[in-house]
C-alpha cells in the first residue's frame, strides 16, 4: 500500500536510458509517497552524486566503477532479466540486486514465428512475388517447403522462456528436447531431458536448436563448434539468450561453410552506446553478408505485454523495499564496502 503522503517522499532514481520512458507509468502505479528521478549517463561525478542522493532504490541495466550509488541503498533493480551489466563490486553492500522477467511469452512467440517462417519461407515468397516471380507456386512446379509439425526442437536452458516455448511447440506437433543445469526444471512438455554437458548429444537429434540460457561464466561459449557440428548441415540455431553463450567464431565458421543450415540471431556480441551509432557492428564477423542468417536487433522480448508485466513487478518490488518487506527476484547482493 502507498506510503503516508505526509511523509517525506521515497526517492527512486532511474540511471541511463533503459526504463526512463516508463517512469510515468511506474509513478502512476506507486501512487503518493514516492519521487522518481532520471539521472542520465555521462554526467559529471558531482552531478550524478547529486542525482543519486538519498535514493533508496536505483533502476539501471548497468553499473560502472565509481558510480556514486548511495551507501545505504536498499535496492538496485534491473528492469530486465539479464543483469550481466551490473557488477556486485560497484553496488553497496546494503543493497539487494534484483531482476525481472515477464518476457517469456514474447520471446517464445518470437522463436515460434522464426521457426515457422524458416519452414514456410514466407519472407522469401513475399520478396520474390513482389519482384514478379511465381517460382514458389506449386502451379509452376515449385518444390514443396517443410512444416514445423513433426520436427524436433532442442531447447538449451529450460527456464521461463524454455517452458513457454515448449508449451507452444507441443500444440504444433513438435518433439521437444531440453538441456538444463537443474533436472528439477523440466516438465511434462519435454520428451527427452539432457544435462548441459550433453548438448552435442541432444542437438544431433534436432532440426532446430533454441538457446535460452542465462549468460554466466559457466555458460559463456557453451554452444561451441562441437554442438554446432552436431546440429549439422540441416539444422538451424535460434539464439535469444545472450550472444556469447554461442561461440562467435564457431558460429560464423559453421554458417559460412554451410556446415550449419542457418541461424536466427537476436542477441549480439557488441552493442553501441546509442541506437543511431552505426560505426560499431554487432560482431567482429560480418554475419550480414551471409544469406543463411536472420538478424534482429535484440527485439524478441520487447512487447507491450512484457513492459506491462515488468512495470507491475518493479512497482511491487519498490514498495517492498520502501517498507522493508521481503524482495522479489533477488539475484545477488552488493559487495562494495565504501
Amino acid at each position: 500500500m502507498p506510503l503516508d503522503p505526509s511523509s517525506r517522499p521515497k526517492r527512486i532514481v532511474c540511471y541511463g536510458t533503459a526504463f526512463a520512458d516508463r517512469l510515468g507509468q511506474l509513478k502512476a502505479l506507486l501512487g503518493e509517497g514516492y519521487e522518481t528521478v532520471h539521472v542520465p549517463a555521462g554526467l559529471t561525478i558531482d552531478a550524478m552524486a547529486e542525482g543519486f542522493a538519498d535514493a533508496f532504490a536505483v533502476i539501471t541495466v548497468n553499473t560502472t566503477e565509481g558510480l556514486p550509488l548511495p551507501q545505504d541503498l536498499k535496492l538496485l533493480q534491473v528492469p530486465g532479466i539479464g543483469w550481466d551489466g551490473v557488477k556486485v563490486e560497484h553496488v553497496p553492500a546494503s543493497a539487494a540486486i534484483a531482476n525481472v522477467a515477464g518476457h517469456e511469452i514474447a520471446v517464445a512467440e518470437y522463436c515460434l514465428a522464426q521457426m515457422l517462417d524458416w519452414c514456410h519461407r514466407l519472407r522469401e515468397a513475399d520478396a520474390g512475388f513482389r519482384a514478379g516471380s511465381w517460382a514458389r507456386s506449386s502451379r509452376y512446379g515449385a518444390a514443396p517447403h517443410r512444416e514445423l509439425s513433426g520436427a524436433t526442437v532442442g531447447i538449451v536452458g529450460y527456464g521461463g522462456i524454455g517452458r513457454e516455448l515448449a508449451r507452444l511447440l507441443k500444440a504444433f506437433g513438435v518433439r521437444v528436447l531440453a538441456a538444463n543445469r537443474r533436472a528439477t526444471a523440466f516438465d511434462g512438455n519435454v520428451d527427452a531431458r539432457f544435462a548441459l554437458a550433453d548438448i552435442a548429444m541432444m542437438l544431433s537429434q534436432c532440426d532446430f536448436a533454441v538457446v535460452a540460457t542465462a549468460l554466466t561464466p559457466q555458460t559463456e561459449g557453451l554452444v561451441g563448434a562441437a554442438a554446432l557440428d552436431a546440429l549439422g548441415a540441416t539444422g538451424v540455431l535460434v539464439n535469444v539468450a545472450r550472444g556469447p553463450v554461442v561461440d562467435e567464431q564457431a558460429l560464423y565458421s559453421a554458417l559460412s561453410e554451410k556446415s550449419l543450415s542457418g541461424a536466427v540471431i537476436d542477441v549480439w556480441y557488441r552493442y553501441p552506446e546509442r541506437s543511431d551509432d552505426t560505426d560499431l557492428s554487432p560482431s567482429r564477423f560480418d554475419f550480414s553478408a551471409l544469406p543463411n542468417v536472420v538478424m534482429t536487433p535484440h527485439v524478441s522480448g520487447w512487447t507491450e505485454g512484457t513492459v506491462s508485466r515488468r512495470v507491475a513487478v518493479i512497482a511491487e518490488n519498490l514498495r517492498r523495499a520502501a517498507m522493508g518487506d521481503p524482495l522479489l527476484n533477488i539475484v545477488a547482493m552488493g559487495t562494495r564496502k565504501i
